[in-house]
């Protein structure tokens, strides 16, 4: 017996205006966000400079000039240390688009554009599992619940490897919907999901990814595809295993500590415990689509809909269980890792959406509209009270978040918003009322959120998060000749350091151990304790602006101290340089 539904629309003879303006609602999802900012930690410092690092190798390898480091094709190297913990694959498959489009704008621009392709293909596998599950009665509506995830924005945006991982569960969750069909055609997705997860994550994303594509093939309603489902796992194994035998062959030394890194995982000594911290996370990080999806399991678990034991139902239960399983106890808890979780959420939500009763829709549709509409219209005045300083109340308070902020008025970028919130207003125009009409709103309004935030505070974001800045007045300090060694630099950091002026450090654990005339010091809440004045003399002291927490100190040896310093190769010798306030 089925639930009483006041509305069932379908997306098969769905008119072509409507399919256009839903595929522009995607379109401006993904190229939002891209461009106009600089790398931010934690995360996509450190794969930018992997990313560089290849490049890097790549030209020394076919006798272009290189950089300071000709880095390293099977290594993941950042400025010139390795990150035991990558591995470089998933940066092959990223780095001719990332070095063809490099010519046109930055390079961590161009490598986010790779990130969109990937967050396309994923959006676009989840329109095609639930269009071959539902016969054509869904398949836009995933794709709208996966933009309106509200923690997939900003990682989706963003170089990171995770959101491949994301896109592989997302086209093996397509091959499964595929078997019945195409057996061929799923078989294909199947391995290439596996091979494209461990290119990213190495054994985490396999595990994430291939662990569910093994359990399916005992599956009763799977049992008849276990040939192509272990099919599927064993090729895509054997192309894993193949990359491997082929990085220890080619950099022995960089495999065994990949594996002395525990493969990537960190299997003892973490300070927080997964699950909890997973289901936390997903509060936010999946709304609206978590409560769609524990109704739609809640009513097939009672028998509507011809119960559970279905294949839109079962194999995106096995990925949720594995990915959570995975990653609650095989590594330490980061958000990031969330987006592993979200396919199999979002296609469950997308076959509960039609059941929901009217009080539940009408509480996402206005919850949307009015929460997610004032919070852009607050984005409106913060951005009024920096740059032109009213509200004076608004201002004086937004000055102490971004201090020293001096940009010029973003017209364009109010001409955007401006526009963006003409097509919102077009959208949320009542229409004949269900729940897919509340699911596209909510989708609208995180977009336009996302473009107003884009448009108009990027550029104090940025001001207040990136290292060109703070790096600039070490850069100016240089030395012409020689090296410089750094105390407590993060891979972040000197992954920006690298990037943005092409700057590299020898990293020692203590001063007692420099072998150079200047050290750069990363101060953390006044430790480590400054460094002898006798021996070295302070040249630069700065941090970002807004971030009282870390302070970047440039020192030099001191005459008469043992080892003869070498002159700056600067005017600005015996100056300091500041950049916000330190700490």
């Amino acid at each position: 017996m089925q639930p009483r539904i006041a509305h069932q629309p379908t997306d098969r003879n769905k008119a072509r205006w409507k399919a256009y303006a839903l595929f522009a609602l995607i379109g401006f999802w993904l190229c939002s966000g891209i461009v106009g900012r600089d790398p931010w930690k934690p995360d996509e410092p450190v794969y930018i400079g992997i990313l560089q690092s290849v490049l890097d190798a790549i030209s020394a390898s076919s006798g272009a000039p290189a950089g300071m480091s000709a880095g390293s094709i099977w290594r993941a190297m950042v400025a010139g240390q390795a990150v035991d913990g990558e591995i470089t694959l998933i940066h092959w498959i990223n780095a001719p688009l990332a070095s063809l489009l490099s010519a046109l704008m930055p390079l961590h621009e161009a490598a986010r554009v790779t990130s969109m392709l990937w967050a396309a293909a994923g959006i676009g596998s989840l329109f095609a599992a639930a269009r071959r599950w539902s016969g054509g009665h869904i398949s836009f509506l995933a794709a709208i619940i996966a933009i309106g995830c509200v923690g997939l924005y900003d990682r989706a945006h963003t170089y990171v490897p995770d959101i491949t991982v994301f896109a592989a569960s997302a086209l093996a969750l397509f091959g499964c919907s595929a078997l019945a069909e195409t057996p061929r055609r799923a078989t294909v997705a199947l391995t290439g999901a596996i091979v494209f997860a461990f290119a990213a994550r190495s054994v985490l994303g396999y595990v994430a990814v291939a662990t569910p594509v093994l359990l399916l093939a005992w599956a009763p309603v799977y049992s008849l595809h276990r040939v192509a489902l272990m099919r599927a796992f064993l090729l895509g194994t054997f192309l894993c295993g193949f990359w491997l035998v082929a990085f220890w062959l080619r950099e022995n030394a960089g495999f065994t500590d990949w594996m002395l890194a525990d493969f990537g995982l960190t299997l003892e000594n973490r300070d927080r415990f997964g699950p909890t911290f997973y289901l936390g996370s997903l509060l936010w990080y999946a709304w609206p689509a978590w409560p769609v999806a524990i109704w739609l399991v809640s009513l097939r678990a009672r028998g509507f809909g011809g119960g559970w034991q279905r294949g839109e139902v079962i194999a995106p239960l096995v990925f949720l269980f594995c990915g959570f399983t995975a990653v609650s106890l095989l590594t330490d808890p980061r958000a990031l890792f969330t987006l592993y979780l979200l396919p199999p959420i979002v296609l469950l939500a997308a076959f509960g959406v039609d059941t929901l009763k009217r009080t539940w829709y009408a509480l996402i549709d206005w919850f949307g509209i009015l929460v997610l509409g004032m919070t852009s219209l607050a984005i409106v005045l913060i951005a009024s009270a920096l740059y032109f300083g009213w509200p004076p109340m608004i201002a004086e308070r937004a000055a102490e978040y971004v201090p020293a902020f001096t940009g010029r008025a973003p017209w364009l970028g109010y001409g955007v918003a401006m526009l963006a919130f003409l097509i919102w207003v077009a959208l949320i125009q009542p229409a004949h009322q269900h729940a897919r009409r509340a699911m596209i709103n909510w989708a609208g309004c995180v977009t336009f959120l996302w473009v107003v935030a884009q448009a108009l505070l990027i550029a104090p974001a940025n001001h207040i998060n990136s290292y060109r800045g703070v790096f600039a007045g070490i850069d100016r300090l240089w030395p012409a000749q020689g090296c410089v060694n750094s105390i407590e630099l993060t891979t972040s950091q000197a992954a920006m350091l690298k990037y943005h002026y092409g700057r590299q450090t020898l990293p020692i654990d203590s001063i007692d151990d420099s072998s150079c005339d200047f050290v750069l010091m990363q101060r953390y809440r006044d430790e480590p304790p400054r460094l002898p004045a006798d021996m070295w003399t302070l040249r630069s002291r700065g941090n970002r602006p807004g971030d009282n927490h870390e302070a970047f100190e440039f020192y030099q040896r001191s005459v008469g101290s043992p080892g003869q310093p070498r002159p700056l190769d600067s005017p600005s010798n015996d100056t300091q340089t500041r950049t916000g306030t330190a700490p």
